[in-house]
């Protein structure tokens, strides 16, 4: 199979797959950690109102995060797969190459610069089938429920 990615060096390849490995690691362990102190925050006695509202205040925000690091990390699984694959660093909607600096500020980068730019584009400017940038669903603008 030709290397499809012949733009970066190994080093440069190499050095994209420490990172993203690193970052998945990194998400791994705090998924443990987050694991633990629910399981040692749900031990805990009672609580008043207050605190159990607080809990909760706590406990959503900490979700919101832990999803955001969730949908990171199937992308950091998907951009190691194209490593492996050979098909990392290769614009998904034109094929083209994606440039090193750009993967080394954003390792699961899956457009080139200029695709990235419009598609944003055309996403600002398509008010009516706007999606959720992170579920791929489509976002309701209109006044009633639908």
């Amino acid at each position: 199979m030709a290397r499809l990615n012949k733009h970066l060096s190994k080093t440069q390849l190499n050095a994209l797959k420490e990172k993203l490995q690193s970052d998945a690691e990194r998400i791994r362990i705090n998924f443990m950690v987050k694991k633990a102190e629910y399981e040692t925050n749900s031990i805990t006695g009672a609580k008043d109102e207050v605190d159990t509202a607080n809990d909760s205040i706590l406990l959503a925000a900490d979700m919101r995060f832990s999803n955001r690091e969730a949908l990171y990390y199937k992308k950091v699984l998907k951009s190691l797969a194209k490593v492996d694959s050979e098909q990392y660093g290769m614009c998904d909607d034109c094929g083209g190459e994606i440039s090193f600096s750009r993967l080394l500020a954003r390792p699961t980068s899956e457009m080139c610069i200029i695709c990235k730019e419009e598609s944003e584009k055309e996403e600002s400017q398509n008010f009516f089938d706007r999606r959720s940038k992170s579920l791929g669903r489509e976002m309701s603008v209109s006044a009633t429920p639908g």
